[in-house]
């Protein structure tokens, strides 16, 4: 199920007493929470309403709480985050386990009971993972791809009276790596930006949005690929001064050169590459509008060449920036 069909389930008072939300968009798992939140009346919340991380407080509190009938209301809701014990590493105490179990087959009319395991890997040959995944009701909120995230973006502004210029939208999906969540995140300065104009701006953009070290990465490797050399030298040296240590500043050049080998060997769409690689597909996306303009025998070579670079950085009393610079020059 999606969060429209809670909200159908809410507004239907048709809740069942335990979901399992999972999902990897913190914006849309936010969202969830203040769902849940809102079947409780405000005024009633102290009594109602409570939400437990389990990593830091542990199962005790929420299963006194949720074999707790309603307060003098209709529904009570306890959230619990984190629920590591669904996990291969995670466990309960056997106390705890039954007591658990006892809630899931035999829960208390009114009480409803919200997993939160967001992008947690379920243990599912646990038998606790497995009565969970049986019984409760599924919520999941994945990553929206790139379109779906364009679109969200178009709706919300859409409903304030604004609109986007095409290459500030491209330019924000590439600085936030197409997330939704920090979509939202970036939004609220770029209105405030606009408010006159009504109109987001790619200078706007440029100017407002920290580009993700990803996506700085991706710069850094595309001129690095054309053989630019001093644009390529400048702009090492531009991330070193505003603070990139240069381990760090290797380690992601490195890795978008990995990341191209990687897109380079699979099939299917960018989704399916994405889920393989555990990326976003936007990532995917980027590294096969690369792959069509540098040939892949140049993409190995570099990638031993900043491996090499790296070592030396690691084993050798050498200035970085003179070894990014020899680097450039050899490659």
């Amino acid at each position: 199920m999606n969060l429209q069909n809670l909200k159908g389930q809410i507004e239907q008072q048709a809740l069942p007493n335990l979901y399992l939300v999972t999902g990897e968009e913190t914006a849309l798992l936010q969202k969830a929470k203040r769902l849940f939140a809102s079947i409780i009346p405000e005024e009633d919340q102290e009594m109602n309403y409570a939400s437990y991380d389990f990593a830091a407080v542990g199962l005790d509190d929420a299963i006194a709480d949720i074999t707790t009938p309603p307060f003098f209301g209709d529904h009570r809701v306890v959230m619990l985050n984190n629920p590591t014990f669904l996990t291969a590493t995670g466990k309960l105490t056997d106390g705890q386990e039954k007591a658990l179990l006892s809630v899931i087959e035999q829960p208390i009319p009114g009480n409803l009971l919200v997993v939160f395991a967001g992008d947690l890997k379920l243990d599912k040959r646990k038998k606790i993972t497995k009565t969970l995944l049986k019984a409760a009701e599924n919520l999941d909120l994945p990553r929206l791809n790139e379109r779906q995230v364009a679109q969200a973006l178009h709706g919300l502004l859409e409903q304030r009276g604004f609109r986007i210029e095409p290459a500030a939208e491209q330019e924000l999906l590439l600085r936030t790596q197409a997330s939704y969540s920090k979509v939202l995140q970036e939004l609220p300065k770029l209105l405030a930006f606009a408010a006159d104009s009504k109109v987001i701006t790619r200078q706007a953009v440029d100017d407002l949005v920290i580009k993700e070290s990803t996506a700085q990465a991706f710069d850094l490797a595309d001129l690095v690929l054309k053989g630019q050399r001093e644009a390529a030298i400048r702009t090492y040296h531009d991330l070193v001064k505003n603070g990139e240590a240069p381990l760090r500043l290797n380690a992601l050049l490195l890795g978008q050169f990995r990341l191209l080998l990687q897109v380079a060997s699979l099939q299917g769409s960018d989704a399916e590459a994405g889920k393989a690689l555990g990326i976003h597909p936007f990532r995917v996306k980027l590294a096969r509008q690369a792959l069509r303009t540098y040939p892949l025998g140049k993409v190995r070579d570099g990638f031993l060449k900043i491996l090499d670079m790296e070592i030396q950085m690691k084993s050798k009393q050498v200035d970085p920036l003179f070894l990014f610079e020899t680097f450039m020059v050899n490659f």
